[in-house]
């Protein structure tokens, strides 16, 4: 067994455990053997490792072997500097917060959202293996999601904030949840604000170059921060509207779908990565799952259509609790909200793209090393981004769409 994820024997029979008991399957086992793989050798996520830890089991009423296969995401090890971003970012705390405190009862009041988590502890979680039951990600590189996908999305959304709701009014209390992604009240070295502010120079050089501009650049880009940054205001608990716990990090790698086999469409999704979890308005969520895997000319055609999708999911979800939307969300009200939050989606798109989106090379070179890492999250994060844009048709495509639609919408228009 390796010891990267510091695993006892007994861990890992309280683990086979609880995997058997909550699949109502025989309880009496021992192990046998147990290995630990990598998911795979391409890059991973810029906050955690991935690996496969397979465990077999004899049962002992029956003396059959059994292979369990769980998932397994663990804080990086060797790099000083992404453990600390990590630490400060406080990242595992807070999914290990999800799953053990909030999750369970959410998912018992409404429907399952996420997979089973069955370790949380320090750097390292453990769930079932999703992709061994079908599940899979959504799109390619271009981190694009079609109307099908986003459809079956969407209930899983209204799930994971009716399920918030129907608990609060049943009397759980909600954990506090300091926000850390956008925190105020911070000093300005803080590495997240630092981060934010780090970003806003880079889209600032990526409109110097959009030539439909030219003409206006000076005052673009004199309101480009000042635009962005009303994001630490929208993402904090709102004190006038409905709030309910947010999954904060809906892009395309973040769903999982099981897929009918014989016309591949999307039977159900599943979330996964808790790392962002908040409490605010449904709308803080719902723009940015709309916007960070679409287009402008996809939202043009399908926006309105979905946003309607959505209410009628969380409508449907409160009446098998013998809740009635129109007490909790009016429906003139979520059209409001989402006018008020639609500027969140684009904001977190272009916040989030500019460093997913980059190249695999780049990406490759960014985390195989320390230097990477600090180099991007420091201090050459315009050259590393601007040399994207300059060479990737698809990086620059994706990007520019996003930024267009801040500009057109968020900077040139007069703000109500």
């Amino acid at each position: 067994m390796a010891t990267a994820l510091d695993l006892s024997s007994s861990d890992i029979q309280q683990l086979c455990l609880r995997y058997l008991q909550g699949n109502a399957q025989p309880s009496s086992f021992e192990i046998v053997d147990s290995n630990l793989k990598r998911t795979s050798d391409a890059p991973e996520g810029y906050l955690g490792n991935h690996f496969h830890l397979q465990v077999t089991l004899k049962l002992q009423q029956s003396d059959e072997l059994k292979k369990i296969r769980f998932f397994c995401k663990a804080a990086p090890e060797g790099n000083a500097s992404r453990m600390e971003y990590i630490e400060d970012f406080g990242v595992f705390q807070r999914e290990i917060t999800a799953y053990k405190h909030v999750l369970p009862d959410l998912q018992a009041a409404c429907a399952e959202i996420a997979p089973k988590c069955y370790y949380g502890d320090k750097n390292l979680l453990i769930f079932e293996n999703l992709i061994d039951q079908g599940y899979r990600m959504g799109a390619g590189r271009d981190g694009l999601l079609n109307y099908e996908q986003l459809h079956c999305a969407l209930k899983t959304l209204a799930a994971l904030h009716a399920g918030s709701i129907i608990m609060h009014l049943q009397g759980n209390e909600r954990i506090p949840l300091e926000e850390h992604a956008y925190p105020s009240n911070v000093r300005k070295e803080h590495m997240r604000i630092r981060y934010f502010y780090q970003t806003c120079e880079v889209f600032k050089e990526l409109i110097k170059t959009l030539p439909k501009y030219e003409s206006q650049l000076d005052y673009i880009l004199s309101e480009v921060t000042q635009r962005m940054a009303i994001i630490f205001e929208l993402c904090k608990a709102s004190k006038t509207r409905l709030n309910v716990t947010l999954h904060g990090d809906l892009w395309a790698n973040n769903i999982l779908f099981q897929y009918d086999k014989y016309d591949e469409k999307p039977l159900q999704c599943r979330f996964v990565d808790f790392q962002l979890l908040r409490y605010a308005p449904p709308a803080m969520d719902l723009p940015t799952m709309l916007t960070i895997p679409t287009t402008r000319q996809f939202r043009a055609a399908h926006l309105n259509e979905l946003l309607a999708e959505y209410y009628r999911f969380m409508k449907e979800y409160l009446k098998e609790a013998n809740l009635n939307i129109a007490n909790i969300l009016p429906e003139a009200e979520y059209y409001d909200s989402m006018e008020e939050y639609r500027i969140v989606g684009i904001i977190e798109s272009l916040q989030f793209s500019h460093l997913a989106m980059l190249p695999p090379a780049c990406t490759q070179e960014l985390t195989s090393s320390e230097d990477g890492f600090n180099d991007f999250f420091s201090h050459k994060r315009i050259e590393i981004c601007m040399k994207a844009f300059k060479s990737d048709e698809l990086y620059r495509n994706r990007m520019t769409d996003m930024l267009e639609d801040f500009v057109d919408n968020y900077v040139l228009k007069p703000t109500k």
